[in-house]
């Protein structure tokens, strides 16, 4: 004779398994989101085709603001025009399936981190008819920034980030939207410890 076990004992066993994989699960693994944070300096910039179009110097801050939200800002220098205005914000926000950059204006390039080299590198398409694309990578660091003009474009950007002008027209960051555009994490080799 067989012994039949009511389905709500199983759904219930069911249930149970799969809450304790995803608590051990996510007690393993820091959020992606915190991995980012940190001050990294300029390693390369360079475009396809060879041109101007890219930094000679350049810093990014990466700033948790809450647990789901990141901004990352960048001060920096043009190799064909060192006096011109070179800066930028942007945020970022943490989803259940990966860490998104806004929306708004992230169009036209990506993000990639590699955790292991602790490297961030941003791919950007040009606007021009050689269809450039620059690609800029940038190394962690810990020491400070000094460079007057870094120092100094850093601090208009982290203003504009918090201008009270930009959250009127634009709205909070946290109602923004953050779907089309993920920032890529490197695989991590499975076998290391």
């Amino acid at each position: 004779m067989a012994i039949m076990t009511p389905f709500s004992c199983i759904r219930g066993a069911a249930a149970a398994a799969a809450l304790t994989l995803c608590i051990s699960a996510s007690a393993q693994a820091p959020l992606p989101l915190t991995k980012l944070v940190g001050e990294y300096n300029l390693a390369s910039s360079a475009t396809v085709p060879a041109s101007t179009w890219g930094y000679s110097k350049g810093r990014i801050l990466v700033k948790q603001l809450d647990e789901r939200h990141l901004m990352i800002v960048l001060s920096c220098e043009w190799k064909r025009e060192p006096k011109a205005v070179c800066g930028d914000y942007f945020y970022a926000q943490q989803r259940d399936d990966g860490l998104y950059l806004q929306d708004m204006n992230t169009f036209a390039m990506r993000l990639y981190f590699d955790p292991a080299t602790r490297k961030l590198t941003i791919i950007s398409r040009g606007a021009d008819a050689k269809q450039s694309v620059r690609h800029d990578v940038f190394a962690t660091t810990t020491a400070p920034l000094t460079d007057p003009a870094l120092v100094r474009r850093m601090k208009r950007e982290l203003s504009n980030a918090d201008s009270k002008e930009n959250r009127r027209v634009f709205g909070p960051y946290t109602k923004w939207d953050y779907q089309e555009n993920r920032i890529e994490f490197q695989r991590q080799d499975l076998t290391a410890p």
